[in-house]
């Protein structure tokens, strides 16, 4: 076997299990190509994403849980979008940082609802990555194969018709699949994103700091950082260490409802003293042109045209 490299891949469900997962990567397969990075003035952006998508550096159906590009960290939040996406990505432009967005169609809200549509376009206008967490986030073991290829059709006709792309990344929801999921996955273009160790999503729901997740923003957050920080730097931070040059990671603030702006912006500055570079998970992975993680990219409908519900 390959040599083992323990990485951190970001990702938070609103009801987060009570344990801490952690694991070993499996060694990622190398690319099939290489392709010289782009330069952005020392940041990933601004670009437009135009003309016609060219082909991945990694193959359909290919699993990723582990950074390629030296100093990177990518972070990703999985569900949603939600009531606080508007103050998450507040945060994300204040500091300069750009995520991918695993985004569900009908979860904690209905993609085509106009306010889901206004913060999908917001997240994907400020040059975040877009990508799928099928659309009603069930378990796709526990699917028919007709019924994965609808969950991830509904994903794509969402996005095509929303943002006029269909994104090339994927993750599965609880990180569940087996080699029929990843087949299918392989005949549909998708890559599959995981994750081996959790960010902040396992500490958010104890007696301590529930009561400060149900209050995002407000002014009190900061003085519960000591705690926050003494709370994270046993589990989380020392995970975080075990991989000084690059990481995926699943990550404590969420699209679909809870965002925590102490822990948060401590993360942030922790990954980054640690001369990690954060960036989108395709960037990590070396695919630093935008039109990479798209398979398909053209124009949104016209809105007039657009679903405003799921039930049509």
């Amino acid at each position: 076997m390959g040599r083992k490299v323990l990485a951190a891949v970001s990702h938070v469900d609103f009801f987060p299990p009570p344990y801490l997962f952690l694991a070993y990567a499996a060694p990622i397969p190398p690319p099939l190509a290489r392709q010289a990075p782009n330069s952005f003035n020392g940041t990933f952006f601004p670009y437009t994403v135009t003309g016609p998508a060219p082909p991945s550096l990694y193959r359909a159906g290919q699993v990723v849980d582990s950074c390629t590009q030296p100093n990177s960290y990518a972070i990703s939040f999985d569900d949603g979008p939600g009531q606080l996406t508007d103050e998450l990505l507040d945060f994300l432009k204040r500091e300069n940082l750009k995520v991918t967005f695993f985004l569900n169609g009908d979860n904690w809200s209905c993609i085509y609802a106009p306010e889901s549509k206004r913060l999908l376009k917001r997240a994907y206008n400020e040059q975040h990555q877009i990508a799928a967490h099928p659309w009603a986030h069930r378990d796709l073991e526990g699917l028919s194969d007709h019924d994965i290829r609808d969950e991830m059709y509904k994903m794509e006709n969402a996005f095509r018709t929303i943002l006029g792309v269909v994104p090339r990344y994927m993750r599965p929801p609880y990180g569940e699949h087996s080699e029929r999921v990843r087949k299918i996955m392989e005949e549909l273009g998708y890559i599959m994103v995981l994750w081996d160790v959790d960010h902040l999503e396992d500490y958010q729901f104890n007696s301590d700091s529930s009561e400060l997740t149900q209050k995002p923003m407000d002014s009190s957050a900061h003085t519960h950082r000591a705690h926050t920080e003494t709370e994270l730097s046993s589990k989380w931070a020392e995970a975080v260490r075990g991989v000084p040059h690059r990481a995926l990671d699943r990550d404590a603030m969420v699209m679909g409802g809870i965002y925590q702006e102490a822990t948060s912006l401590w993360a942030v500055e922790y990954v980054q003293s640690l001369g990690h570079d954060v960036m989108p998970v395709a960037a990590c992975l070396g695919e630093t042109d935008p039109r990479l993680w798209y398979s398909e990219i053209g124009k949104p409908e016209d809105e007039e045209t657009v679903p405003d519900s799921c039930h049509f």
